[in-house]
């Protein structure tokens, strides 16, 4: 059987091979991968790089096929896509994610019967939560605003964001009605997909977590450096403005509380006179994050670690006291799945696909997102209370290998092959 995957990164091995630097991000995709590499699927892997102006280039790497296609716009993307398709004739075409322009362009080349797609962050209902807990006065647009941002371009300002978004809903719908066969990853995924594309069969399989994730060394209370927290930074709706105004209450029972947070580093900007009003009137969210941490004196309490390796993450796991997501919307969440099945106590808002990965009071705390005051006492319960730490961290852990079974996940993702390929005999397609 042979199985075309779409993807929006470049491949960590296939980056090895070329000598980039390997993404930290989809790392789904690689422990899918790497289950799936001894199982007799002939897997051919395909990603669109516009940053270089090359034909499209093909590559073999431990076995597996690469195609890195150099399209500009839809109608290259679809023309190459549709070279691949004709040369490669796979079984399956499985589209990881549904709200970039190359996602709709191979769902137009594919055959719709032999279509999966597996949804990821689902834009058109994280739009309705674009702007996560951030106060309107800080986000709204006027004819100022918009002057403003012209005046100063460091970073896009949230709404520009949000414009953003709105643009690749429009792309995910199209995409997503197009497939006959959908993975929506958890309940929320499935019902939202559900409601854009009644018809399509919904095909149940969660995902695999990087390889490092399923060895032995597990999270230790001993070990762990007390009163300190684990929380990624990004975008609005991941909620780290949530966990920055819970952390002064925090602070007033435990004041040597220390974050650690992954991903993007907040750029931290002096700013004097009229450049200072100019960002104070059309402000980027790095601006809002400044703001709080400026208001609740929160500088010496964050360490910025920027985007790590799965190992690295690891590592800082081990560290961790407690895991806090904050997000205001998620379908699933991988950092949540890694911290839980390593151990780590964790704390989640109950939003999304979130609330599926957590039994509030057995295995981890759920809160409301926007009541960061909650978020406050559920970290301090763990920070002063070893014995539910220990409670949540095994149950979570039980929780986490559940739910990332790496076998049962490899079994669920061959079984989705299989149906589509079993109803195209059964439909003289194949």
């Amino acid at each position: 059987m042979k199985i075309l995957w779409l993807v929006n990164i470049v491949m960590p091995e296939l980056a090895e091979h070329l000598g980039q630097k390997p993404t930290v991000f989809g790392g789904w995709l690689t422990g899918a991968m790497n289950a799936v590499r001894d199982h007799q699927l002939e897997l051919v892997v395909v990603t669109n790089d516009n940053s270089h102006n090359a034909q499209t280039r093909k590559y073999v790497v431990r076995g597996v096929t690469y195609y890195i296609t150099c399209a500009k716009n839809e109608d290259e993307m679809r023309l190459a896509f549709r070279q691949i398709l004709s040369d490669e004739a796979p079984d399956v075409v499985h589209l990881y994610g549904t709200e970039f322009e190359q996602s709709w362009a191979m769902a137009q080349e594919a055959d719709p019967n032999r279509l999966l797609i597996s949804v990821q962050g689902l834009v058109t209902y994280c739009l309705f939560h674009v702007y996560g807990g951030v106060p309107p006065h800080f986000w709204h647009t006027t004819w100022m605003h918009r002057l403003l941002r012209l005046l100063h371009r460091e970073a896009d300002s949230m709404n520009q964001q949000r414009l953003r978004f709105e643009t690749r809903s429009v792309t995910e719908k199209k995409t997503i009605q197009r497939a006959r066969f959908i993975n929506g990853g958890t309940a929320w995924g499935t019902a939202c997909t559900a409601m854009i594309n009644p018809q399509a069969v919904q095909l149940p399989c969660e995902l695999i977590l990087r390889d490092c994730f399923y060895e032995a060394d597990r999270w230790d209370y001993d070990a762990c450096e007390k009163h300190s927290i684990l929380v990624l930074y990004g975008a609005p709706l991941k909620g780290f403005d949530m966990l920055l105004r819970a952390l002064p209450t925090v602070l007033e029972r435990f004041p040597d509380t220390k974050v650690y947070v992954m991903g993007m580093r907040c750029r931290y900007r002096k700013l004097r006179g009229i450049r200072r009003w100019i960002m104070n009137q059309a402000p980027d969210y790095d601006w809002y994050v400044q703001s709080l941490i400026e208001q609740y004196h929160l500088k010496d309490h964050l360490v910025f670690c920027g985007y790590l390796s799965a190992e690295q993450v690891k590592s800082r796991l081990l560290k961790t006291n407690v895991f806090v997501s904050p997000s205001s919307i998620e379908n699933h969440s991988t950092a949540l799945g890694e911290a839980m099945i390593t151990g780590v106590p964790s704390i989640a808002s109950c939003v999304g696909g979130l609330q599926e990965m957590i039994q509030h009071g057995e295995d981890g705390f759920l809160y409301p997102f926007d009541e960061p005051y909650i978020l406050a006492y559920d970290i301090c319960r763990l920070f002063e209370d070893r014995n539910l730490a220990e409670k949540y961290s095994e149950n979570g852990q039980i929780h986490a290998s559940r739910t990332f079974h790496r076998d049962n996940n490899l079994r669920d993702l061959l079984r989705m092959y299989e149906i589509i390929t079993n109803n195209l005999k059964q439909e003289g397609q194949q």
